[in-house]
């Protein structure tokens, strides 16, 4: 079984949810952001929980023959991405590969994998595609754009697909 979503979170409006298309959204006009105003347009990510058929979180530590010491990687607009891999503090809107969202960090009772940072506020149409430890793939397809509304405000668009087909809410959960 396979539920997912991308994660975008932004100042301003996301049209995430709408029945607005990818292209539609990128042929309307961007206007300018209001006077005065600062905007902190945050970076797409992919966050994903990955279970077993017996819906172990296979990057929790307390799971037996979990994935964290196992290498896997994704393609990102051709650049790879391996794991594992060293973790950083530093924020910057920059594609880093994967990193590990611990249940502390959550607050949840599950372990994310990110994949990011992508710049908000660029127009992204592609494809991540990810081989995991178990041999298998999936392909994520995401279609970001960002735009100025009428008002001054930023005004977003994100949809996503996995291995083909349409995703809703905001956690990618994968069972392998």
């Amino acid at each position: 079984m396979l539920a997912a979503a991308l994660t975008l979170i932004s100042c301003g409006k996301d049209l995430n949810d709408s029945d607005e298309t990818f292209e539609a959204f990128l042929n309307k006009p961007s206007y300018s952001p209001k006077p005065g105003m600062i905007w902190d347009i945050y970076p797409v990510e992919f966050l994903f929980v990955v279970t077993d058929a017996r819906g172990n979180d296979l990057f929790d530590e307390s799971t037996p023959d979990n994935w964290l010491s196992k290498p896997f990687s994704a393609t990102f607009e051709g650049q790879e991405f391996l794991w594992p891999k060293t973790a950083t503090k530093a924020y910057f809107a920059r594609l880093m590969g994967f990193y590990i969202y611990p249940k502390s960090y959550t607050l949840s009772d599950v372990v994310v994998l990110r994949f990011g940072e992508l710049d908000g506020t660029k127009t992204w149409d592609t494809d991540l595609k990810i081989s995991w430890p178990d041999g298998s793939r999936d392909v994520i397809r995401l279609q970001h754009a960002f735009r100025w509304d009428i008002s001054g405000d930023p005004e977003t668009y994100t949809g996503f697909k996995v291995n083909g087909v349409p995703i809703e809410g905001r956690l990618i959960r994968l069972t392998k």
